[in-house]
């Protein structure tokens, strides 16, 4: 029995070796599905989130300082996770938009917190 094992030692261990990379394969593989799905899914959210502040703001004529930062922020990792369609449009017409309100059009209470 002995005599077998070292034998075929190196077959054995390069079989063991083989199925180990197979097996870190198939889970470094699942790792990756799961990650483009995460990163699809917070690009969603984010495009999402840029265009209700655009459909907010742009309602209203104008859009607050905080308000295009945070549209900004928003934009910066969609634009790295590989969003870059509409949203591109969406920011720089937020960007061109008015920091306060027209002039005779007073703020209603709620204006910049819904």
């Amino acid at each position: 029995m002995l005599e077998f094992i070292v034998k075929y030692w190196i077959e054995v261990f390069f079989g063991l070796i083989c199925t180990g990379m197979g097996v870190i394969g198939k889970i470094l593989y699942e790792q990756h599905k799961k990650n483009k799905a995460l990163e699809k899914g917070v690009e969603a959210l984010l495009r999402n989130g840029i265009v209700q502040t655009y459909n907010k703001w742009s309602e209203k004529g104008y859009c607050p300082i905080y308000a295009r930062e945070n549209a900004v922020r928003m934009y910066e990792p969609y634009h790295i996770l590989g969003g870059n369609d509409v949203a591109t449009d969406l920011i720089e017409d937020l960007k061109k938009l008015p920091t306060e309100p027209p002039k005779g059009k007073a703020r209603s209470k709620g204006d910049d917190t819904e």
